[in-house]
């Protein structure tokens, strides 16, 4: 049984492949335990091509590329793989991404010290058109998920989150905070190792751009997939806002509104009102 399955969700995202596959493949980890799962959401370019090239170059305990039916949606490829994958530990992470050298070893060695922890996650890098900029995290706090997604776009977590039933939804741009949203309902303990130890890319072509087209959407969804894990006046929120409600506007992007904020709103309202209603 492999130690670590890696999947690899890929969507034409052939010309960044010798660039995220060198980086597998220059990890300071032996990758003997490792079982990489490149799976294929209908790639138009040379994706695939390029996966079968690496699948003979790399030494790793095992390859596989899959090509299911096409999707469109990142979380649905994420499960495809996931429900392959043998390994103890798992990480999803796009092929657009660069993992450096230390990545594995470190999140591997914080699982070994620490057997209360279930997702381990880095400080990293973030790419763009406008220069690279370093992203410092906080430690994790729940309260941090509740508003934001705390953590950043890869992590590595343990197959017993998998097991016990967590899965990426498709009714949501922000697939990957909707799941750590039901690991910490599970009671899942999160470690951040403060290092950058990846490097995130930033393009016209990241599926993160949809979120930010239906973020208000997202995040409604987000909320009442978990509805106990937010307040009552949060989940009064989302309901409104799906519905097009005056008082749930989506307020700023990637940040579901607190209480005290929906509140704030309410009365901003309120006094409009009864300005436009009090004869001058």
């Amino acid at each position: 049984m492999p130690m670590l399955s890696i999947v690899i969700p890929n969507y034409n995202y052939g010309r960044f492949a010798d660039r995220f596959f060198s980086s597998i493949a220059a990890q300071s980890m032996t990758l003997e335990k490792v079982e990489l799962i490149f799976v294929d959401d209908g790639s138009s370019d040379n994706s695939l091509e390029q996966a079968r090239q690496w699948a003979e170059r790399i030494s790793c305990e095992r390859f596989e590329i899959l090509t299911p039916s096409r999707s469109g949606k990142p979380g649905l490829v994420r499960n495809h793989g996931l429900e392959r994958a043998k390994g103890e530990l798992l990480l999803c992470i796009d092929p657009d991404d660069v993992l450096h050298p230390d990545f594995l070893s470190s999140c591997v060695e914080a699982f070994e010290e620490n057997g209360n922890v279930d997702i381990v996650y880095t400080d990293y890098f973030e790419n763009s058109t406008e220069g690279s900029r370093e992203i410092r995290l906080p430690d994790f706090n729940k309260a941090h998920l509740r508003t934001q997604n705390a953590l950043p776009p890869a992590a590595m977590y343990r197959r017993t989150l998998w097991d016990s039933g967590t899965r990426y939804r498709e009714n949501t741009e922000y697939e990957d905070w909707d799941y750590w949203v039901q690991c910490q309902m599970s009671g899942a303990g999160f470690l951040r190792i403060p290092r950058s130890l990846y490097t995130y890319e930033i393009h016209d072509m990241n599926y993160s751009h949809h979120a930010v087209e239906n973020d208000g959407q997202a995040k409604a969804r987000i909320v009442l997939n978990n509805p106990a894990f937010f307040h009552p006046m949060v989940l009064e929120w989302a309901i409104g806002h799906l519905r097009n409600r005056l008082h749930s506007q989506a307020f700023q992007r990637g940040y579901i509104p607190r209480p005290e904020d929906i509140k704030t709103l309410l009365k901003c309202i309120e006094q409009k009102v009864i300005k436009s209603t009090t004869p001058s």
